[in-house]
């Protein structure tokens, strides 16, 4: 069969547009097919987008998050009903919604399903996928099949593991891919980063460090296969263990991107986050001794956080000298427990999945109207990128968090000038 995927794109202004990664699992999905002997074909949009009129495909697969929903739907809406299956997060968590735009969605994990479904075993309207146990037993994703993904310095997702057991209270992964964590061999992973000609590696991982045990032993075989430049996800926790985080510069880490999601105590503990301001300082000294770069990432927008709250976190990145700031908005993604309280208090006054990005206010906070969080947070952005930030880092020569800083400003300019009315919040 003639087998198309589609990523649908970005929200407008937003980051994940300009480092166009793609997601990991229409590429396991289409190599399954492959494998299979099927002709398959991978868009994502950020990088090309078909037209759809001449679409050519027996089949078309769409994978959605909650942010790319709609955009998602409207390519379905484009396309013969009985072609298109829709599966990804938001799918897996509103099932009946996808259900209206496609013949059938596919609940959490696909892979072990995906053969039966596409070859006419399987024809229920909602499928349930099983997890994958043995990730092993996964085929290392097949890049070639995404059209126009050539660039060699674009960010290559490697994934070593899944499953989460924190459950943070605004995070979906855990409705996805559960609590336990389930992990590849680090010889598996290793046969797979050897086959890459090219790009900077990204462990896609929630938490690159979640086993020591199995990450000391897959760092050792990058060390030695001379695997470098590369980058993860972890928690704070990892610092506790300096002979882990001494092997991971030694095997080329370059940058950690890490959720601190606040510096209120309040906002901490409401996130489930399991870790202290205190705790958050002291991995941040730790990355920096070491020299390796850091993304902090923040989540406002807590019935604990006021103007206050937004501004002090801004002051902390400058303070605690993080190389590039992340602060996203409180979303209230369905199924997490965020958006069953703010659904039950009736406090969320958006449900257009667009909002849905992390960038846009689309519920009443406490201790501040949704506009003056809005504002503020896109304030507080403007002043941790901006122009003269950028011009001091590159007269110090610090060329990498310059252009990181330039491209931030950008993507702020162009999210003012689409949102400058701010019609979606109440008045």
């Amino acid at each position: 069969m003639k087998i198309v995927l589609i990523e649908p794109r970005s929200s407008e202004a937003n980051v994940y547009s300009r480092l166009p990664m793609p997601l990991l699992g229409p590429i396991y999905l289409g190599t399954i097919l492959k494998n299979r002997g099927h002709d398959v074909t991978i868009y994502k949009e950020d990088i090309f987008t078909p037209d759809y009129a001449k679409l050519d495909a027996d089949l078309i697969g769409i994978s959605i998050l909650t942010s790319t929903a709609k955009r998602g739907y409207e390519i379905a809406g484009k396309l013969p009903k009985e072609k298109v299956i829709i599966g990804g997060i938001h799918a897996s968590l509103l099932p009946q919604e996808a259900a209206r735009f496609a013949r059938q969605v596919i609940i959490g994990e696909a892979e072990n399903s995906i053969i039966d479904v596409v070859e006419g075993k399987i024809t229920d309207q909602l499928v349930y996928g099983k997890a994958v146990e043995n990730l092993d037993s996964l085929p290392y994703p097949d890049f070639s099949l995404i059209k126009g993904f050539t660039d060699p310095y674009l960010l290559i997702p490697v994934s070593t593991s899944r499953g989460c057991p924190f459950d943070c209270s605004f995070c979906s992964v855990t409705k996805i891919f559960g609590r336990k964590y389930r992990f590849r061999s680090a010889e598996s992973v290793i046969e797979e980063l050897e086959s890459k000609k090219s790009g900077t590696l990204f462990f896609c991982d929630d938490n690159f460090a979640a086993h020591p045990k199995r990450t000391h032993a897959l760092l050792n075989f990058m060390l030695k296969k001379k695997i470098k430049n590369w980058a993860c996800q972890v928690r704070c926790d990892v610092t506790k263990d300096n002979s882990l985080l001494d092997l991971m510069v030694k095997a080329g880490c370059k940058a950690v991107c890490v959720g601190f999601e606040s510096v209120n105590a309040l906002t901490l503990k409401a996130y489930q986050k399991k870790q202290s301001v205190e705790e958050i300082i002291s991995a941040i000294r730790s990355f920096r001794r070491r020299k390796i770069k850091i993304h902090g990432m923040f989540v406002l927008g807590s019935d604990s956080d006021d103007r206050k709250s937004i501004w002090e976190t801004v002051s902390f990145a400058k303070k605690h000298k993080i190389d590039t700031l992340q602060m996203t908005i409180l979303t209230p993604f369905p199924g997490t427990k965020v958006y069953n309280d703010l659904e039950r208090e009736g406090r969320i006054f958006s449900k257009d999945w667009d909002l849905y990005d992390g960038q846009h206010v689309v519920f009443r906070p406490k201790l501040l109207s949704a506009k003056e969080l809005q504002t503020n947070v896109l304030k507080a952005y403007s002043g941790f990128y901006s122009l003269s930030r950028f011009l001091a880092l590159f007269l110090k020569l610090r060329l990498r968090n310059a252009l990181f800083n330039l491209m931030g400003c950008v993507i702020i300019r162009n999210w003012k000038k689409v949102n400058r009315k701010m019609v979606w919040l109440p008045v």
